[in-house]
């Protein structure tokens, strides 16, 4: 738990990172009442996009993952830019490991960690898949100092890991097959990782994925990097970060007839696609908060932001078991609309109380 000053950090960041959480911690639940209350064609397109692609494809609820760790990378490039806090090398990847090894048995206690049987018991998680990525991220940003070696080092792991999914065999399947089963990275899970996989033949927080989202926050921080340069306004990181997002953005579709974009497998494609809606989504904010000085309506994702690890645990344990019977209540829309506005406001409310009293519980 820390206390840190307000202008540590950019406002549009941390905001950016709360309205990521807003839709976790029940606004996806929200979404799909308002469609269903009213059939307007915004809320049912927000609906359906408020839920994972089957399979190949990318719907707006497979970038709230991705985006975290994007900002994520973005955070740790500001505060490696600050000279009072320069350390050793091994001082800044000694914390990563340590944050990542928390955020591990978090992701075990959010997955039931403590139903120890073969049928419950799971080691990945959204919360370890951060940590790894986040780590190894780290050791490259540290260990590395120049800017376009760190670019190579980020074009490394994607060709280590369309290698192995495109041009490694599996056994029984042969290469190249990004089915459930088929896939290289169902194959590494199910030979390595003990207990429970989510996906059964496969864990879409797997051994593999941790290294192939590395490079979404390892892209990351050089929007942060480009972010905390003294030059230039933010009008025009924006247009950077804008106009780099939807080249990336064409180059993942332009490659997906033949590499399809997969969140659950973690496939370059939708590494690059990702990285260039996080970057979009990143220039939106930098324009309304830090150019346009737009902040009040911020401080509402703010508050979140500012907290998100903890309101994810929060949400796991008190909102999610009055939202899951809400989403299937059959009842009143309004009540059920009543009730999931209500979970987010508590939700808030607590968020907001530790808010105005400067705490932050950070890993």
């Amino acid at each position: 738990m820390r206390h840190r000053p307000e202008n540590q950090r950019l406002l549009s960041i941390d905001a950016l990172r709360g309205f990521d959480m807003f839709w976790i911690i029940g606004g996806d639940f929200l979404a799909h009442a308002l469609a269903d209350a009213t059939a307007f064609p915004a809320f049912l397109w927000l609906s359906a996009q408020m839920q994972h692609a089957d399979w190949a494809g990318v719907n707006l609820y497979d970038l709230v993952f991705p985006l975290f760790m994007f900002l994520s990378g973005a955070s740790a490039a500001i505060v490696l830019s600050r000279q009072e806090n320069l350390k050793a090398p091994s001082a800044y990847i000694s914390g990563a490991a340590k944050r990542a090894l928390i955020l591990i048995l978090l992701g075990i206690a959010y997955n039931w960690g403590w139903d120890v049987t073969a049928e419950r018991f799971r080691i990945p998680s959204v919360l370890g898949l951060i940590g790894v990525a986040y780590l190894i991220a780290m050791i490259i940003l540290v260990t590395i100092k120049s800017w376009p070696r760190r670019a190579m080092m980020l074009v490394t792991i994607w060709v280590f890991v369309a290698l192995l999914q495109l041009a490694t065999p599996v056994p029984g399947f042969g290469a190249g097959d990004l089915t459930a089963a088929g896939s290289i990275n169902g194959w590494i899970d199910r030979t390595l990782l003990p207990g429970r996989l989510y996906g059964g033949a496969y864990d879409p927080e797997g051994l593999l994925g941790m290294i192939s989202g590395a490079s979404i926050t390892l892209a990351g921080a050089f929007a942060g990097a480009l972010l905390v340069k003294p030059n230039g306004t933010y009008l025009r990181k924006a247009a950077i970060l804008a106009g780099t997002g939807i080249v990336l953005m064409l180059a993942g579709l332009a490659l997906a007839p033949y590499y399809p974009p997969i969140k659950k497998l973690w496939t370059v494609t939708f590494d690059i696609i990702a990285i260039g809606a996080c970057s979009v989504f990143l220039a939106l904010f930098i324009i309304l908060i830090e150019q346009l000085r737009l902040r009040q309506w911020a401080t509402f994702f703010a508050v979140i932001g500012a907290n998100s690890i903890a309101i994810y645990m929060v949400a796991r344990f008190f909102a999610y078991p009055v939202l899951i019977p809400l989403s299937t209540f059959d009842g009143s829309i309004g009540l059920r609309i009543l009730g999931i506005v209500a979970i987010l406001a508590v939700e808030w409310g607590l968020l907001f109380a530790l808010y105005r009293k400067r705490i932050f519980v950070k890993v």
